[in-house]
């Protein structure tokens, strides 16, 4: 069990509102289950789901967050919902965010509304209308405007869709074949 500060310990930590302090809730040295609060810090602990306003993580992990704001450093999120996500030496599965900015951590999906910032980072894929990007390698970039230095970019628009297009003619004629052996 989790230290919870501001709450009560228990698997769910509720902080409504309307009673909600202005100190975040704090999860130290452990894990919890579901929590929702105004404002959550989680330092070297883990957190299964979490809706707030603000959230902190440090050098702990959280399977959900929903969020206005995420800020991660040297920990990791599964799925981030948020209209600013920050991360610094971590890591993110998927990430849905108006702006996300990513410093020396990676990131399996980025999809950004806005903007999508990465610096010594790595990325699978990043949809975004503007990517900003320095000494960092993306697998597929789906963007209007991409800018930077020092970047290796798998796929961009183009090259996504001349593969998928060869991808689907490959698997056409495969299955054409296939059916001219079974007749």
């Amino acid at each position: 069990m989790a230290d919870i500060e501001e709450q009560h310990p228990k698997e769910t930590a509720r902080d409504d509102a309307a009673n909600a302090s202005p100190q975040p809730t704090t999860i130290r040295h452990g894990s919890a289950g579901t929590v929702n609060a105004r404002d959550v810090v989680v330092r070297q602990g883990g957190v299964r789901s979490l809706t707030a306003r603000d959230v902190v993580i440090r050098q702990g992990g959280a399977g959900r967050v929903a969020a206005r704001e995420v800020d991660v450093t040297q920990g990791g999120v599964g799925l981030a919902s948020t209209n600013t996500l920050e991360v610094t030496a971590g890591g993110v599965v998927a990430a849905i965010a108006e702006t996300a900015r990513l410093e020396q951590s990676w990131a399996q999906a980025v999809l950004a509304r806005e903007s999508a910032s990465l610096d010594q980072a790595a990325a699978g894929l990043v949809v975004s209308k503007t990517v900003e990007a320095r000494d960092s390698a993306i697998g597929l970039v789906l963007a209007r405007e991409l800018r930077g230095e020092g970047v290796r970019v798998l796929m961009g628009t183009w090259s996504a869709l001349a593969f998928g297009a060869g991808l689907g003619l490959a698997v056409a004629l495969v299955a054409a074949a296939r059916r001219g052996r079974g007749q």
